[in-house]
């Protein structure tokens, strides 16, 4: 087979892939992350959250067209230090009792290079819904599910996280980084 031949089989072969993921997948959560880190009197303090589902639908040929969910289960973030994430979880924090999941749902998904996507939507923490704009990129695996990769930031003040006077002087960083990959299953 000629080296044109080649190319263009494979080209084909990515475009149909690709073209054909405009129907949601389901998340692989075993193969999936969200991770944060907080800075506290200047020590990073890392974790992520165990549980969450994402109802991801991207078709790429019309990105426009394309829609992200996404649920995450509060009560299930974990730093690895028990008293830490007592302290996350309780009212002033992240308040699990009273606002037990955030969200984030889009409302437009753009194309900024060919893997790399931009969604703009809703993320809710704490019953406070803002405007957020989601950078994320695409790589197709062998065994044909895809994984989602991103970050982003959180001014925690802006959802009301922490309050009082850790959003004061530098006791708690307000730029909390997030970083996510999301493995959706074959089609």
């Amino acid at each position: 087979m000629s080296p044109t031949i080649r190319w263009s089989a494979a080209m084909l072969l990515a475009t149909t892939s690709l073209a054909a993921w405009s129907a949601p997948r389901a998340l692989v959560a075993a193969d999936s992350r969200i991770e944060f880190a907080v800075k506290q009197m200047g020590v990073e303090v890392t974790g992520q959250f165990e549980r969450f589902d994402a109802q991801i639908d991207l078709d790429t040929d019309d990105p426009a067209a394309s829609t992200a969910s996404v649920t995450v289960d509060i009560g299930s973030l974990t730093t690895g230090d028990a008293d830490t994430d007592a302290v996350a979880l309780d009212t002033p924090w992240l308040n699990r009792s009273a606002f037990p999941q955030a969200t984030f749902t889009s409302h437009a998904v753009r194309r900024v290079a060919p893997d790399r996507f931009e969604a703009t939507g809703t993320l809710a923490i704490r019953g406070e819904p803002r405007e957020i704009t989601v950078p994320f990129e695409t790589a197709a695996q062998a065994d044909g599910s895809t994984v989602v990769r991103g970050s982003f930031s959180v001014r925690r003040a802006d959802f009301g996280i922490g309050g009082g006077e850790w959003n004061e002087g530098d006791l708690v960083a307000n730029e909390v980084p997030v970083r996510f990959s999301l493995r959706l299953a074959a089609p």
